[in-house]
């Protein structure tokens, strides 16, 4: 009994523990986005459906020494050929690919695929082999323990793992487990060479055949299904407005293990008279947070979405273990379940980018989950005892109605609020036009807005439906990047700015005197945005000034030059590369930092955008320039509402003493304090320590130039 529990637990720890390792590794070849994760759990969905498709072929056409025998065969192979499990960086992210979906899953086959696939299928087989010598053993005790150890797996990445191991470290650690669940599957090997050749783990008869219902087939892949687009969904609305890292990745998937843990462990614990009314108050309360958008509180909303993820996975799960087959059946249900979970994903990851502008799936799996929850309770098999309530269904139907209406409405007046929007890889872009000012009937003014999300990536005011060549949102002249563009000291038309990130290239009206600017966007869909609805790159231009955009992520175009011996020489690099609020980290770390100051001139200015409603980038940046030896500030503008700035907050570090000089006759810089953490590098970085409070949000007390001794 003992070795089969191990044998569970270790595979699904290194189950779930291989997820956040691989994506927190090949994430900065893709640009930091969100949607790299996205891609990475379709991977490890399929996967897990092609291991439990392994295991049950096996289950049903070999003997359970013979199974034992093949498996341990493959995870020798896997080790001897896969081991350690150190992805090398695809041609794909160096050439700046703008949909990587398939590299991705490409990279994953070759770096963990056979090892995935087989620690999938750990489960369904272990648990096999144990009804083969325990046939009265509680045989779904061990799944409920495989999802035990899938959680710890999980949860112990960011807290015990990320903070204290280099990625080489943990993919070192990783691949020393593998070779520990190889002995694992020999010493289960071993515990079967009693069993009857002539045996085999699946023995379907008539009795436990009849019981599998082709309906019931159907429902446990609409269930599976079902909370895996929640899952999905709900992670792709909190890492969109955050950032990309294991931590909020993490929190979702570990709720959905939880529920399922739950459900197979205690199932008891799931009775509907409970979870329905509390599935009806989640959807309420997540229907609030959509509607009142970026105007709720982040809590609430985080509250909001994980309580309906939760909610919903429970009754999805609770429905899942109501319907189970008889043991002999094993197999059959853990691979429904997960071919439901894969077609889930692949819909989130795959098919809606190309159908939806936006991220619909999120209510659709709503809606979705009321329908099926509507389809249990009224299922006339479980409740033929008592007389059909024909009211009850039309009440249940006329809320699924209701609600739906409601969600399609509310979509389509978020459409009918933009010009266009549109969906990609790096998130959702949205262009939207307001009247900003009709005092004068012959001088109306409004403002074309550029968001991605719900934040704001630059604006441009137009005068009688005519653009205007001027700064605007975080980019007003007195901003950081302003500042530094408008000090620094060098005669006109010889400056030469770089800025990571284009949006709608609203710096550029910071450049009418520059020599050469140069934009780094590494999503395709801003780039047609600003050529589309934006003239800010075209009025550059036309007054003489060169202006070129770069398609692919800065870090990686700079990287490339560098290598090649030809740097760049800015005298100014701006980096404001986020999606969102989320930030992409693979540009705040120190090797990173290192990189920009490769492709500046030694007298140059590095200007980092660290606005954010929920991070304090400050630490992280100051800490940075500290170990390179770099004077630094902090630049916090205020509104100016008539021209629509908005008051933002740059870091600046530099040596150039002229410009320092020029600077400190502006205005006083204050001596400014901030905490001390570990160098944030490619290897190490916690999201955790930066969060912010409310009083540390607000920027209206912060003084205009802070430096930082």
């Amino acid at each position: 009994m003992i070795k089969y529990a191990v044998a569970v637990f270790l595979s699904a720890f290194l189950l779930f523990q291989v997820q956040p390792i691989i994506a927190r590794y090949i994430l900065p070849w893709f640009g930091g986005a969100s949607s790299v994760w996205t891609i990475c759990l379709v991977f490890f969905q399929v996967f897990l459906l092609l291991g439990y498709l392994y295991a049950h072929l096996l289950a049903r056409l070999a003997t359970p020494k013979l199974q034992a025998a093949i498996h341990c065969v493959l995870v020798l192979f896997a080790v001897v050929v896969f081991l350690p499990i150190e992805p090398s960086q695809p041609a794909a992210s160096l050439q700046g690919v703008p949909e990587p979906q398939i590299d991705i899953l490409i990279l994953l086959v070759l770096t963990v695929g056979l090892p995935y696939a087989l620690i999938s299928s750990s489960g369904p087989l272990f648990q096999s082999w144990f009804q083969s010598v325990f046939p009265g053993g509680q045989t779904y005790r061990l799944y409920a323990l495989s999802n035990v150890g899938s959680l710890l797996g999980l949860i112990s990445y960011p807290f015990l793992i990320e903070p204290y191991l280099t990625l080489k470290s943990q993919t070192g650690l990783w691949s020393a487990g593998f070779i520990a669940y190889l002995l694992v599957c020999v010493a289960c090997l071993w515990s079967l060479r009693r069993i009857d050749a002539t045996a085999s783990s699946e023995q379907p008869g008539p009795e436990t055949d009849s019981e599998t219902r082709v309906a019931d087939i159907f429902l446990w892949i609409a269930l599976a299904a079902t909370a895996s687009v929640l899952l999905l969904a709900t992670t792709n609305q909190i890492t969109q407005d955050i950032a990309s890292v294991p931590f909020l990745w993490i929190l979702p998937l570990s709720l959905y293990l939880i529920s399922f843990i739950i459900c197979f462990d205690k199932p008891g614990w799931y009775q509907r008279r409970i979870w329905i009314p509390l599935l009806l108050v989640s959807v309420g309360a997540a229907l609030v947070a959509l509607l009142l958008g970026s105007t709720a509180s982040f809590w609430y909303q985080v509250v909001a979405y994980t309580g309906i993820l939760f909610v919903g996975c429970m009754v999805c799960h609770g429905e899942l273990y109501r319907k189970k087959p008889h043991p002999n059946f094993l197999t059959k249900y853990y691979l429904t379940i997960s071919f439901g979970g894969a077609l889930g994903g692949f819909f989130v990851a795959m098919i809606a980018p190309q159908i939806f502008s936006g991220y619909w799936e999120l209510e659709i799996a709503w809606v979705a989950m009321l329908i099926l929850a509507g389809l249990c309770i009224f299922d006339t098999v479980a409740i033929r005892s008592r007389v059909l309530d024909l009211s009850a269904q039309t009440s249940w139907i006329l809320m699924c109605f209701i609600l739906s209406l409601m969600l399609y409405a509310h979509i389509e007046n978020t459409k009918a609020d933009n010009t266009e929007q549109v969906r990609g890889f790096y998130g959702v872009l949205t262009v939207s036009e307001m009247v900003f000012d009709a005092k004068d009937p012959t001088a109306v003014r409004d403002i074309r807005l550029l968001n991605n999300g719900a934040i704001i990536h630059g604006s441009q005011m137009r005068l009688n439906d005519a653009p205007i060549f001027a700064a605007t949102s975080y980019y007003g002249p007195e901003s950081g990047v302003g500042v530094a563009i408008r000090h620094f000291p060098v005669p006109k038309r010889q400056l030469e700015v770089g800025v990571l990130g284009m949006g709608a290239a609203t710096i550029a009206s910071l450049c009418q005197n520059c020599k050469a600017m140069t934009f780094f966007e590494i999503d395709p869909n801003v780039i047609t945005m600003e050529d589309k609805y934006f003239s800010y790159l075209a009025d550059l231009r036309a007054l003489g000034v060169p202006a070129d955009v770069v398609l692919g992520d800065g870090r990686i175009a700079l990287q490339k030059r560098t290598s090649q011996g030809q740097p760049y020489q800015f005298d100014v690099l701006a980096v404001d590369a986020f999606s969102g609020d989320s930030i992409p980290v693979h540009l705040l770390t120190l090797e990173a930092v290192t990189l920009y100051w490769q492709n500046l001139t030694s007298d140059g200015v590095l200007a980092m955008h660290v606005s954010n409603r929920h991070l304090d980038l400050t630490p992280v940046v100051v800490a940075f320039a500290k170990k390179l030896n770099k004077k630094v500030f902090r630049v916090t503008n205020k509104d100016v509402d008539d021209q629509a700035i908005y008051a933002s907050d740059w870091i600046l570090m530099t040596n150039n003493d002229h410009f320092l000089e020029a600077m400190s006759l502006t205005e006083e810089c204050l001596p400014g304090q901030t905490k001390t953490l570990p160098l944030w590098t490619d290897q190490y970085s916690n999201i955790l320590r930066i969060l912010q409070t409310p009083e540390t949000r607000s920027l209206a007390d912060k003084p205009y130039l802070t430096c930082f001794e």
